[in-house]
Order: C-alpha cells, then sequence, then structure tokens
C-alpha cells in the first residue's frame, strides 16, 4: 500500500484491482482511446495526467486535454469496459527493433519511459542509437533528472523510415509522420501518425508513462504534451527535452512569457501563492513591467527590426531584453542597438536557435527604439523574438530566490506569477535545472505511480526490497489483535530481519530536501507462520 501523506496523517485503506484509463477531453466530450488492468491498486479514483494534448511554442493547438486515470475494478464504467474488450487495430511496423537503455525494477513499479525515432532509415539505425544514448546521459547523468533515475526503466525502440529526415518545405515518408508547424521554422514539431507511435511504444513496455519521440532533423523543435518531441540537434535537441519533459512529468504549463497555457504547481493567478512553504519570511512580490514584445521570426536580409517603446518615469528602473535567433553564429553577424547604441548579449551564439539576455542598463524616462540589424548580410539570419522590460529597484535577481514573479501572456498582459526569476529551466531554456517548486512536484507526481516498496520477502528471514533511492529510513511494527502498531526500535534501519510467528508492518519514509509540501511513506502488511 502507498500513499503520498500530508505531513503526521497516516491513512489506512483497503485497496482493489485497477485500470489504467487513458482519454481526451474535447468541448467537454470525453473520449476513452485505451484501458488496461495493471498491477497496482487504489481505493479511488487518481488521476495521474491532465495536460494539453499538445503545447508548442506560439503555434495554436487545438484545446484537447490528455488524460490518464487509475480506476478501481468497481468503478470501470460500461463504455470503458466496451473499449477494453475491442479489438484493436494492429499497425504494422517491420524492422522494428528494442533496445532496454535502464533497468531498475519491475515495469509494474517503475516510470516507463519509451523513446522512438522518426527519419531515421535502416542505414541509419546506429545513429539513432547514438542518439539515443547522448540525450539519456544528458538527462539522466547530468543535473536534471539525476535524482530521479533510480525510478526509472527507459526503453528505445528504432522503427526504419523510408526517407531521411522529417516532412519541413519537403514532405518525408516517415514511419510516424512528424512535420515542422509552421513550414521553415525552428519551432514546432507535431507528430502524424499517432496509431503508428503508440504502437511503437507498446513494442517496448504494455505500460508506458512518458513518450518521447526524437525527429531526424540538426536544429531545433519540438513539443510538449502527451508526447515529447525534440530533435537530434546537437546543440538544442536535449535542452528542448528538458523543457518538454517538464512539462509532462510536471504536468505544469510555461513559465515564460507570450505563452499559450499557464497551468499547474508553478503557477498562480494571484500572488497569495500556494509554494510558501518555499519562502522563508514573507513572499516577496516582484511585478517587472512588459514594455514592448514582439514575436516575428523576422529575416534581417533585406531590414532591420524596429519597435519602439515608453520607458516609465520611476527612479531606480532598470532595463533589459530577452531575445530569441536563429542563424547567429557570433556577437559581429548581428547588432542589436537601442537609441542607436550597441546592447551587450549574453548568451550562446549558434547557427541554431539561440537564446540572449541584454545585460541590465538605467534608461531615461520617455520613448526609445530598439534596431536589430544583420551586419553580415550571409542570409541566414532571423530573429525569433524580442521583449524589452522595465525592472524595478527593489527587484531581486538571485537564481535561488523563491517568491511571486509575475509573467505576461501572449497579449502582452500580467496572467499571473511564477516562483523564481529566471532558474527554471520551465523559463529558461539554457537552464539545466528546475526551481524547487517544479522539482518538488514531479517526485510527488512520480510517487503517484510508483511505491517505496517492492516487496517483502517472507522466508527464514523476512527481507525488504525497496526502489534504490538514498535517504530511506525503514522501520518494523508488531501488529496486534486490535489492529495496534508497536515498532520494533531494535530492527530500525535493517533490510533483513528475524521475526516470530505474528502480523507485521514495514514501512518506508523518503526524505530528501527537495520535498518539503508532504511525507512520503510507504508501508506493506504481512505475516509470518
Amino acid at each position: 500500500m502507498f500513499r503520498v501523506v500530508a505531513i503526521g496523517l497516516i491513512v489506512s485503506s483497503q485497496l482493489f484491482a485497477s485500470y489504467l484509463v487513458k482519454q481526451t477531453v474535447r468541448s467537454g466530450k470525453v473520449k476513452v482511446e485505451s484501458v488496461q488492468k495493471i498491477n497496482k491498486l487504489v481505493e479511488e479514483k487518481v488521476l495521474l495526467k491532465d495536460i494539453r494534448e499538445s503545447i508548442a511554442e506560439k503555434v495554436a493547438t487545438e484545446n484537447v486535454q490528455y488524460q490518464e486515470w487509475l480506476i478501481p475494478e468497481d468503478e470501470i464504467t460500461s463504455e470503458q469496459k466496451k473499449v477494453l474488450f475491442s479489438k484493436k487495430s494492429k499497425v504494422v511496423l517491420p524492422n522494428s527493433e528494442v533496445r532496454e537503455l535502464v533497468k531498475t525494477g519491475s515495469d509494474e513499479n517503475r516510470i516507463v519511459l519509451v523513446i522512438i525515432g522518426d527519419g531515421y532509415t535502416l542505414e541509419e539505425k546506429e545513429k539513432y542509437y547514438n542518439d539515443v544514448n547522448r540525450m539519456v546521459d544528458d538527462l539522466f547523468r547530468e543535473v536534471t533528472f539525476k535524482s530521479y533515475l533510480p525510478l526509472f526503466n527507459i526503453y528505445a525502440v528504432y522503427t526504419p523510415s523510408n526517407d531521411s529526415g522529417i516532412t519541413d518545405l519537403i514532405e518525408k515518408d516517415t514511419a510516424f509522420g512528424l512535420y515542422r508547424a509552421p513550414k521553415g521554422s525552428k519551432r514546432g514539431i507535431m507528430p502524424g501518425d499517432r496509431l503508428a507511435m503508440e504502437r511503437a511504444l507498446n513494442l517496448a513496455s504494455s505500460k508506458v508513462d512518458y513518450p518521447i519521440v526524437i525527429a531526424n532533423d540538426d536544429y531545433y523543435g519540438g513539443l510538449g504534451g502527451r508526447y515529447a518531441i525534440t530533435t537530434r540537434s546537437l546543440n538544442s535537441g536535449s535542452m528542448v527535452l528538458r523543457h518538454e519533459l517538464g512539462h509532462n512529468f510536471s504536468n505544469v504549463g510555461e513559465e515564460y512569457d507570450g505563452g499559450q497555457v499557464y497551468s499547474g504547481a508553478n503557477f498562480s493567478r494571484s500572488s497569495n501563492v500556494p509554494w510558501k512553504h518555499w519562502i522563508e519570511g514573507e513572499v516577496e512580490v516582484h511585478r517587472a513591467k512588459f514594455l514592448t514584445g514582439a514575436y516575428v521570426w523576422k529575416d534581417l536580409t533585406n531590414s532591420d527590426f524596429v519597435d519602439s517603446f515608453s520607458f516609465p518615469n520611476a527612479p531606480g528602473h532598470t532595463f533589459s531584453m530577452k531575445l530569441s535567433s536563429v542563424g547567429w553564429t557570433n556577437s559581429e553577424e548581428v547588432k542589436v542597438l537601442l537609441d542607436g547604441k550597441e546592447l551587450e548579449l549574453d548568451g550562446v551564439f549558434t547557427k541554431d536557435r539561440s537564446f540572449f539576455n541584454t545585460v541590465r542598463t538605467e534608461l531615461g524616462s520617455g520613448q526609445h527604439e530598439i534596431r536589430v540589424h544583420d551586419h553580415s548580410q550571409d542570409g541566414d539570419n532571423v530573429l525569433a523574438y524580442a521583449n524589452a522590460y522595465a525592472f524595478p529597484k527593489n527587484y531581486n535577481f538571485k537564481p535561488n530566490v523563491v517568491g511571486a514573479f509575475n509573467v505576461f501572456d501572449a497579449y502582452s498582459e500580467e496572467r499571473g506569477f511564477r516562483p523564481t526569476h529566471n532558474q527554471c529551466l520551465m523559463r529558461n531554456m539554457r537552464s539545466k535545472v528546475f526551481c524547487p517548486v517544479d522539482q518538488e512536484n514531479i517526485w510527488l507526481r512520480f510517487f503517484k505511480v510508483v511505491n517505496l516498496i517492492d516487496n517483502v520477502k517472507v522466508a527464514e528471514k523476512v527481507r525488504i526490497e525497496t526502489v534504490d533511492l538514498p535517504g530511506l529510513e525503514i522501520r518494523w511494527f508488531k501488529r496486534g489483535f486490535w489492529g495496534n502498531e508497536e515498532e520494533l526500535t531494535e530492527l530500525r534501519g535493517k533490510r533483513e530481519v528475524t521475526l516470530v510467528k505474528g502480523k507485521y508492518l514495514a514501512q518506508v519514509e523518503f526524505k530528501t530536501k527537495e520535498i518539503r509540501k508532504q511525507k512520503v511513506i510507504d508501508e506493506k502488511k504481512f505475516q509470518v507462520d
């Protein structure tokens, strides 16, 4: 029996067999896509995922929610039963292959992550696996998801495509039909043949918690939501995947300005934020002013980008910009000018998608002009977006400060608040870390799926098997006739113990500095005959 419990609260309950139900909700209408019986016990319905099916950068996607539910056997509806027993149409995927990359336990009690690739031909099979291994190392051996790795099983499925690459300006014949949207941009990559994608994913495991799709394309692009999609780009592939998995693992929307979806644990409509347990003292509310913003995707070859704004008459305010580009390989190619004076850019110059901040500067009140000029005239420099801000004197730019920092929507209106200024990779694409709020939320969502206890084996000695996490505290309890439980304190911390006949309870608690909101406790009752 597993529970994520409020601090100081442990609740025992009778549990039942359950089903994993996957469904979409469109305009209030529910469509059940699949129902699967699983070896997971719950006493009531548990919502595992409730996320926009597609979350793309400045690409209008249909307002469809994707949901996954754990439902007890006695609550399955007639419609869900019909889907459970229906015959599924099979998609043939010749020459497909599955490789196990990370195995930490049974799929039934692990987060199952399955990676598939699109646009890799038969001759490019090893290229695909090299790309997969590189990205898994980037994500799980480095800081971003390293602490979560003991909860994961990771598989890669290779399915060959007839053409190399994905559909953009030229249509390609690929296994899953990925395509760029809009055409010719370095932005969204949309799923094509979802039935084929689901078939490939299920070749690895009947239980797929998080699907990843890698496009055989050397430049930036991706999608969040039901599927985390990225490209093989050496510069941006892992960067995009971190961000998209942040959506999927944490079930949250964006933290950057100008997005389409703001929701979840990292968003609050008011400054009375729900993450106060991460704040020492009073909540600091920090409101930047959004001066101007343009999501233009402008080719700078034939003309400059020009915009103007009015800076507030407020002592102590400083000015800064956030920009993104394609094709800017060095600081001499493109100049960003404020009233004719060049601004210093802080970021990494690449031919791929790049992200920059300008160094903060003081500015007088009144009208000002921004100009972005292609100095090299090499024909490939594009400005993706340029946002300008005014920051008040008391604004806290420190990376580890948690407070209430305002966020602006696609209409440049204040939409609500995020937890940190620019620390989190859900706002800052170049970051490799989450803010504490997102990091904690990912843990809590994972523990809806994974139990700390794998098994309690009763033989001559009793042995408890757990997930391989640091910070586990093990306790053993003798259960009395009236249901009372007495801890056997001399056995605390031991994984293997000798017990006389009787009824017992094994308890495991996970302690980490990354969780403050709730205790994480798992218990299993057993008997020694």
